[in-house]
């Protein structure tokens, strides 16, 4: 049995390569896709044929249950001494409540469990993860890898931008006045930069004659990082816009600190509510 093993959400945005070679316990959260069912392809090309179609193009998501967290601890502690689960922003979903209940289901067991709000999502919950199972592999204790966790938050961002606000106006996470405000700025060729921030996503600011998803995204990447100079991680999330991608990476090469770890399609939970063409830039720098 191995001493410590990682845990979390499929929001997190962590590639089946990585999920196979670290053995990470993964819970799905729900996806009702049956009014999808004759469209192929991935959630976001679901979207776009439904949209084109004239069909209610928006995905219903809800979080994991207690029972979906039971099951996939007991698992993992047959497997590992202890577990550390981090999890998706409680501020965003109420799967850290659910995983907190399970932990308390295990009775005993659940003091070899141990949850941690990431405040976090998609790569960005990903990067914290990594750099997590690098401590595990250094011999770290569970206590010394939840607190480097901690501060690693603080120098963790998602930032992003979506193509279209329809998607994030339907989410109904926005009130009805921000929802008007969106499709105005989008009918003046004008582009959100959204953010993380305290575990919520929340508008970072307004450009002007947007062309592109890249470069907005790229501006606001070097204003938080300009003063850094240790080496910063990247991962790009993306609502099947892979031209998008090809052109952030391009541009994240030029940059000798960045590394890009690899890009990813965004997972439905917040792909949902993001969209098709949505763009994602993950990064984390100690």
């Amino acid at each position: 049995m191995k001493k410590i093993g990682i845990t979390t959400e499929s929001a997190a945005d962590l590639t089946e390569e990585l999920i196979e070679k670290y053995n990470i316990g993964i819970v799905k959260f729900k996806v009702d896709l049956s009014k999808f069912k004759d469209i192929n392809g991935s959630i976001f090309n679901k979207m776009r044929v439904a949209e084109e179609k004239g069909m209610d193009s928006t995905i219903k998501t809800s979080q994991p249950s207690l029972k979906d967290y039971l099951e996939m601890f007991k698992k993992k502690l047959e497997e590992f001494e202890e577990i550390i689960h981090v999890a998706i922003s409680s501020k965003v979903t109420g799967a850290y409540n659910s995983a907190m209940q399970a932990k308390k289901f295990l009775g005993k067991d659940g003091e070899r469990v141990h949850v941690l709000d990431s405040k976090k999502g998609s790569g960005a919950q990903a990067l914290l993860i990594l750099k997590a199972l690098e401590d595990i592999e250094q011999g770290l204790s569970v206590k010394e890898i939840k607190e480097k966790i901690e501060k690693r938050a603080k120098n963790s961002f998602l930032i992003f931008m979506y193509d279209k606000p329809k998607w994030v106006m339907a989410s109904g996470r926005c009130p009805k006045i921000a929802q008007v405000g969106l499709q105005k700025l989008k009918d003046l060729k004008m582009g959100v930069v959204m953010r993380e921030k305290d575990g919520v996503l929340k508008l970072m600011t307004i450009k002007r004659n947007v062309k592109d998803l890249t470069e907005p995204l790229f501006e606001e990447f070097k204003k938080i990082t300009k003063d850094t100079k240790t080496k910063i991680s990247v991962i790009i999330a993306h609502g099947d816009n892979q031209e998008e991608v090809e052109k952030l990476k391009e541009k994240l090469g030029e940059l000798k600190n960045v590394k890009v770890l690899y890009s990813t399609l965004l997972d439905v939970v917040l792909g949902a509510h993001a969209g098709p063409g949505a763009l994602l830039l993950n990064f984390i720098y100690e």
